[in-house]
Protein backbone atom coordinates (compact mmCIF):
# COMPACT_ATOMS: atom_id res chain seq x y z
CA UNK A 1 0.00 0.00 0.00
CA UNK A 2 1.54 3.39 -0.79
CA UNK A 3 -0.03 4.87 2.57
CA UNK A 4 1.39 4.27 6.41
CA UNK A 5 0.47 5.05 9.82
CA UNK A 6 2.44 7.41 12.11
CA UNK A 7 2.14 8.71 15.53
CA UNK A 8 2.00 12.52 15.32
CA UNK A 9 0.07 14.86 16.81
CA UNK A 10 -2.32 16.73 14.37
CA UNK A 11 -4.71 18.77 13.89
CA UNK A 12 -7.73 17.47 11.71
CA UNK A 13 -10.33 20.32 9.54
CA UNK A 14 -12.79 20.38 11.96
CA UNK A 15 -10.18 21.58 14.73
CA UNK A 16 -10.10 18.24 16.59
CA UNK A 17 -7.01 17.37 17.40
CA UNK A 18 -5.61 14.12 16.37
CA UNK A 19 -2.65 11.82 17.51
CA UNK A 20 -2.18 9.64 14.57
CA UNK A 21 -1.27 10.65 10.72
CA UNK A 22 -1.56 8.72 7.11
CA UNK A 23 0.96 9.54 4.90
CA UNK A 24 2.02 8.75 0.99
CA UNK A 25 5.07 6.58 1.53
CA UNK A 26 6.61 7.67 -1.95
CA UNK A 27 6.17 11.40 -0.73
CA UNK A 28 5.98 11.69 3.02
CA UNK A 29 3.11 13.96 2.68
CA UNK A 30 0.56 13.89 5.48
CA UNK A 31 -3.11 12.71 3.74
CA UNK A 32 -5.50 12.98 6.38
CA UNK A 33 -5.38 13.10 10.52
CA UNK A 34 -6.94 11.23 13.02
CA UNK A 35 -7.84 10.19 16.65
CA UNK A 36 -6.80 6.48 17.06
CA UNK A 37 -4.61 4.18 15.06
CA UNK A 38 -7.30 2.04 14.57
CA UNK A 39 -9.23 5.11 12.73
CA UNK A 40 -5.77 5.96 10.91
CA UNK A 41 -5.71 2.09 9.77
CA UNK A 42 -9.54 1.74 8.49
CA UNK A 43 -9.37 5.37 6.69
CA UNK A 44 -6.23 3.71 4.87
CA UNK A 45 -8.29 0.55 3.63
CA UNK A 46 -11.73 2.63 2.75
CA UNK A 47 -9.38 4.55 0.47
CA UNK A 48 -9.20 0.90 -1.46
CA UNK A 49 -12.62 0.00 -0.65
CA UNK A 50 -14.85 -0.47 -3.54
CA UNK A 51 -12.59 1.12 -6.14
CA UNK A 52 -12.73 3.96 -4.52
CA UNK A 53 -9.51 5.96 -6.48
CA UNK A 54 -6.81 8.84 -4.62
CA UNK A 55 -8.75 11.34 -7.40
CA UNK A 56 -11.91 10.17 -5.67
CA UNK A 57 -11.19 10.72 -2.64
CA UNK A 58 -9.24 14.18 -3.02
CA UNK A 59 -12.48 15.52 -5.39
CA UNK A 60 -13.95 14.81 -2.29
CA UNK A 61 -11.94 16.46 -0.10
CA UNK A 62 -11.93 19.36 -2.57
CA UNK A 63 -16.04 19.57 -2.21
CA UNK A 64 -16.07 19.60 1.46
CA UNK A 65 -12.84 22.24 1.87
CA UNK A 66 -14.79 24.71 -0.26
CA UNK A 67 -18.21 24.06 1.66
CA UNK A 68 -18.46 27.57 2.01
CA UNK A 69 -18.02 28.68 -1.92
CA UNK A 70 -20.76 29.84 -3.24
CA UNK A 71 -20.49 27.60 -6.52
CA UNK A 72 -19.93 24.65 -4.44
CA UNK A 73 -23.20 25.79 -1.94
CA UNK A 74 -25.07 25.50 -5.39
CA UNK A 75 -24.53 21.63 -4.91
CA UNK A 76 -25.59 21.68 -1.27
CA UNK A 77 -29.26 20.56 -2.03
CA UNK A 78 -28.57 18.29 -5.04
CA UNK A 79 -29.67 14.75 -5.15
CA UNK A 80 -26.14 13.63 -5.98
CA UNK A 81 -24.72 15.45 -3.52
CA UNK A 82 -25.35 12.94 -0.53
CA UNK A 83 -22.04 10.84 0.94
CA UNK A 84 -23.02 7.52 -0.79
CA UNK A 85 -23.36 9.33 -4.24
CA UNK A 86 -20.03 10.84 -3.57
CA UNK A 87 -18.24 7.88 -2.67
CA UNK A 88 -19.84 5.68 -5.42
CA UNK A 89 -17.10 5.82 -8.03
CA UNK A 90 -20.06 4.79 -10.66
CA UNK A 91 -22.08 7.58 -10.29
CA UNK A 92 -21.30 11.51 -11.40
CA UNK A 93 -20.13 13.55 -8.80
CA UNK A 94 -23.19 16.39 -8.78
CA UNK A 95 -21.28 19.21 -10.64
CA UNK A 96 -20.36 16.75 -13.85
CA UNK A 97 -23.54 18.18 -15.46
CA UNK A 98 -23.47 21.43 -15.83
CA UNK A 99 -22.21 21.56 -19.46
CA UNK A 100 -24.63 18.29 -20.13
CA UNK A 101 -24.98 17.11 -23.80
CA UNK A 102 -25.85 13.82 -24.97
CA UNK A 103 -22.37 13.21 -26.66
CA UNK A 104 -19.91 14.34 -23.91
CA UNK A 105 -18.88 10.65 -23.02
CA UNK A 106 -20.30 11.19 -19.06
CA UNK A 107 -22.38 8.86 -17.58
CA UNK A 108 -26.33 10.47 -17.75
CA UNK A 109 -28.56 9.74 -14.66
CA UNK A 110 -31.89 10.40 -14.59
CA UNK A 111 -32.68 12.19 -11.03
CA UNK A 112 -35.36 14.38 -9.81
CA UNK A 113 -34.19 18.17 -8.64
CA UNK A 114 -35.68 19.92 -5.47
CA UNK A 115 -37.80 23.02 -6.57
Amino acid sequence: MPYSVKKQKCKQSSGKKGAYIVIKKNTGEKSSCHTSKKKAEDSIAARYAGGVTEEVIEEIKDYFRNQQDEDYLAFDDHPLASVDNLMDPSKPAPWDHLTNTEDDGDVDVDIKEKV
